[in-house]
């Protein structure tokens, strides 16, 4: 695996987003990458570190960080479908399964909006970011990262594979960012992972 992406790339993101800088070898730094397109699979994780050597690491992955297009229009929560705003979120994930599938689970309170499910449409982030003005909240919502249902047509995911979630676009990418996590257990003695949400401007 590779990234287009440099380490110092990934700290500002972090840093805007006011997060710490994780510098011990092999202690990851996660950065959730949106587009400013909702419902599509076009966002990245972004993960940098320092190696054993102490030589940068980045890697990227495919992903997309909020529901397919369907989920908006027609969500599944009679509330509506969720989106997680923009931030740092201190200890956000942990190994675990998600539906019996490897994944990083959510473990402590993220901040949401929900999309009005009337409206029948997909929002934009900046509809979704003015909605959080007045209707964001705090919370655990179960949004995991993990991956898809099937590995078959990875360029054509299941329309109902991401209903909120952060959801891995390809198994092998899904697999080599779990690999990351457990170098990160062997080496730092944790599995806990602090992700930064951030959207492209």
């Amino acid at each position: 695996m590779s990234s287009t992406y440099d380490l110092e790339f990934v700290r500002a993101l972090r840093s805007a987003a006011g997060a710490p800088w994780f510098s011990d070898p092999w202690d990851l730094n996660l950065v959730v990458l949106r587009s400013q397109h909702v419902g599509r699979w076009d966002d990245r994780i972004l993960v940098g570190c320092l190696d054993d050597a102490g030589d940068p690491v980045v890697e990227d992955f495919a992903c997309t960080a909020d529901a397919w297009e369907g989920e908006w229009t027609a969500p599944t929560n009679p509330a509506g479908c969720v989106y997680i705003l923009d931030g740092y979120y201190p200890g956000g994930l942990s190994v675990g399964t998600h539906k019996g599938r490897p994944a990083l689970r959510q473990r402590t309170p993220f901040r949401y909006v929900r999309w009005d499910p009337t409206a029948g449409t997909i929002p934009t982030v900046a509809q979704l970011e003015e909605r959080a003005l007045k209707h964001g909240f705090t919370g655990i919502c179960g949004t995991h990262l993990h991956n898809r249902v099937s590995n078959m047509a990875p360029g054509r995911p299941r329309t109902d594979d991401s209903e909120g979630c952060v959801v891995s676009r390809y198994y092998h990418q899904h697999a080599a960012l779990l690999e990351l996590v457990a170098t990160q257990r062997s080496r730092v003695g944790s599995d806990v992972v602090s992700p930064t949400f951030s959207t492209l401007e």
